[in-house]
C-alpha cells in the first residue's frame, strides 16, 4: 500500500476546502492508498529535522514554499513541486515563465520593487505602462486568489488610487481584453492532458470567478485552446493545474493555479479531478 500526505493550509476554513480535501481522501481510499491529512502549521520546525517514517509522496495543497522546499530536501516527491507552486503563486514569476516559454498572454508590465518604509513615491514607471497598455488596463497584486487583489482601472487617477492603496505590495499591470469582459475558460490539466473545461461568466463584474458571482457552463475546447493550456502547464512544470484562458481573437492565458479548487468543476462538468490526480501520481511513483 502506498502512503502519502495531503498537506493543506490549516488556517483556511470552510465547506469548499473541506469538500475538496474529502474528494482527494476518498479517491485515495478507493485506490488502496493511505493518505493522511496534514495541516502545514503542524509541520513547523521541520528544517534540519528528519521526518520519522516519511511519506512516499505529498500532495501539496498549500502555498507555503518554504515548507514545500523543506519536504523536498528530505527526498519526498511533491505534487506539485515547490518550484511550480512558487511560480504559480507569484503572478510576476508566472508572467516571466510564460514569456520564456512563448505562452501567449496579455501584454504585461511588471511594477518595479519598492520597500515597506518607502512605497511608490515616484510613478514615472506608470507612464511606460500607459504607453504599452492604454486604458483601461488591469492591475494585479502579485499574490492573490479567487479574483481578489485584481483591479480594472480606466484612468490615470484610478490607477494612482489603486497603486497608492496597495503600496508597497508587489504588482503588475496587464492589458485588458475587452472581448473577455467577465468571461474566461477554466481548463483543468492533469499529467499533460486537459481533462475538464468550463466557461465562467459573470455579468456584473469584469472578473469571471465563481467566488465573485460567476456562473459556470460546460465548454468544448478548441484544439488551439487546449494546446495553449497544455503549454502553460509545461512552462511552469505543473503536474496538475487550473489554467484560465481569456476569450480574445486568439486564446491568451490569464492565470494558472497550482492547487485549483475543483469543486466548481465537479459541479459543472461531473469530472472529479481527484481521480486523474491519483492516476498521475501513481504512474509517477
Amino acid at each position: 500500500m502506498k502512503n502519502g500526505w495531503l498537506v493543506v493550509n490549516g488556517f483556511l476554513q470552510g465547506e469548499k476546502y473541506a469538500t475538496l480535501y474529502s474528494l482527494l481522501l476518498s479517491e485515495a481510499k478507493k485506490r488502496n492508498v493511505s493518505l493522511l491529512l496534514k495541516r502545514a502549521d503542524e509541520l513547523v520546525g521541520i528544517v534540519g529535522e528528519r521526518i520519522p517514517a516519511p511519506p512516499e509522496f505529498v500532495i501539496f495543497w498549500d502555498k507555503d514554499i518554504r515548507l514545500a522546499e523543506a519536504l523536498e530536501a528530505q527526498g519526498i516527491p511533491l505534487f506539485n513541486s515547490a518550484k511550480t507552486v512558487g511560480i504559480c503563486d507569484d503572478k510576476a514569476k508566472t508572467a516571466l515563465a510564460f514569456s520564456n516559454a512563448g505562452v501567449p498572454t496579455p501584454k504585461t508590465v511588471l511594477a518595479p520593487k519598492t520597500f515597506d518604509t518607502v512605497g511608490y513615491n515616484d510613478l514615472t514607471f506608470l507612464e511606460r505602462a500607459e504607453e504599452l497598455l492604454s486604458y483601461p488596463f488591469v492591475i494585479k497584486e502579485n499574490y492573490g486568489s479567487f479574483g481578489q487583489q485584481v483591479y480594472l482601472v480606466h484612468t490615470r487617477a484610478e490607477a494612482v488610487n489603486v497603486i497608492s492603496r496597495i503600496s508597497p505590495k508587489e504588482f503588475l499591470m496587464q492589458e485588458f481584453i475587452q472581448e473577455s469582459m467577465g468571461k474566461d475558460v477554466r481548463v483543468n490539466v492533469v499529467g499533460g492532458k486537459a481533462v475538464a473545461s468550463m466557461l465562467r461568466h459573470n455579468e456584473r463584474d469584469f472578473r469571471s470567478n465563481i467566488s465573485n458571482g460567476g456562473t459556470a457552463f460546460l465548454y468544448a475546447l478548441s484544439e488551439e485552446q487546449e494546446a495553449v493550456a497544455l503549454a502553460a502547464c509545461k512552462a511552469v512544470g505543473a503536474d496538475f493545474a487550473g489554467v484560465d484562458l481569456l476569450l480574445g481573437k486568439t486564446p491568451l492565458v490569464c492565470e494558472i493555479n497550482s492547487n485549483p479548487h475543483f469543486k466548481s468543476t465537479l459541479d459543472c462538468t461531473g469530472v472529479d479531478l481527484s481521480k486523474y490526480i491519483f492516476e498521475h501520481i501513481l504512474e509517477r511513483l
